[in-house]
């Protein structure tokens, strides 16, 4: 299967990936890794007279530590946010959902923007993005915006991207003491495979008393969009974490938060008691690396 016939760009800056984009509109698609692009181009799942990468604009394969903030480049592949100090130590659930995505082979090419840009409800690092308060960062001819991630995705496939906007990257508050954060993702084999069900939680503790101060908990494939699982965290917050309280916010999870669809690769049934399982231990995890701090 080969791929159509298109004109190739290497813009080196923003601007101009923004000038290329305004200039061919409709009949230009923007491509970061190209690991899913480049495939449906050649299934003809999508069209393109214009393909314009980004990898050659050095500042959206960036990972910047600025203060108590932390900016990542829309080109950052799923390899170097695993390998990078600052994810590994502040952002842990990122760096599971990272080595989780495919193969290693695609990991070096597939990019935190393409991910979610595919705005899939099944993708690896949305959940993880959510939890962390990840900011979507938008450059386009009006100007620079900012969004939460979460208010990023309209469904399946679609996104909050205006016309003439570029995806530049992403902005998280660093985390302070008393927390931890997991993810979970479950697919029907191990790797290159979409998944059935994913979660990632984000747990802080309150050192006075060792309650939950805050949690945030996000669920994949069980809605068109990935979801915040609000009812779980409203279980969690101001307990004492434990078995009985994990297991009362996966309940929560499965019973009031979901709205999971039959397909081939697994019953809304069972996404929504695997939902349940999967928040209960996330949540395992997330409180007692929050309690070794």
């Amino acid at each position: 299967m080969l791929l159509p016939k298109f004109e190739f760009y290497e813009p080196t800056s923003i601007q101009e990936a923004i000038d290329l984009k305004k200039k061919y509109r409709g009949k230009a698609k923007l491509m970061a890794g190209g690991t899913d692009l480049l495939v449906h181009l050649k299934k003809k799942l999508v069209t393109a007279d214009h393909l314009i990468s980004l990898a050659k604009i050095k500042e959206l394969s960036q990972v910047q530590q600025a203060g108590d903030t932390l900016k990542i480049g829309t080109c950052v592949t799923m390899s170097q946010l695993s390998k990078s100090a600052v994810i590994q130590e502040k952002f842990g659930a990122i760096k599971t959902a990272s080595d989780n995505l495919g193969t290693h082979l695609i990991r070096n090419r597939a990019t935190l923007g393409g991910n979610v840009c595919n705005a899939s409800p099944a993708g690896e690092a949305l959940p993880s993005l959510i939890v962390y308060q990840a900011q979507v960062r938008l450059q386009g001819p009006e100007g620079k915006r900012k969004i939460p991630v979460e208010s990023f995705f309209k469904g399946p496939g679609k996104t909050d991207i205006h016309e003439g906007e570029i995806l530049v990257g992403f902005q998280l508050p660093l985390p302070e003491k008393n927390y931890g954060a997991h993810y979970l993702q479950l697919g029907k084999r191990k790797s290159s495979e979409i998944n059935v069900v994913n979660v990632a939680a984000f747990v802080e503790i309150n050192p006075a008393d060792q309650t939950v101060k805050t949690a945030r908990i996000a669920l994949g494939s069980v809605a068109a969009t990935p979801i915040r699982s609000f009812h779980a965290e409203d279980v969690l917050t101001n307990k004492a974490p434990g078995e009985a309280v994990f297991y009362e916010a996966g309940e929560a999870a499965r019973h009031k938060d979901c709205q999971p669809i039959d397909d081939f690769r697994g019953t809304a049934a069972y996404r929504r008691a695997m939902i349940g399982v999967l928040t209960k231990r996330t949540l395992e995890t997330a409180c007692k690396l929050a309690m070794a701090q």
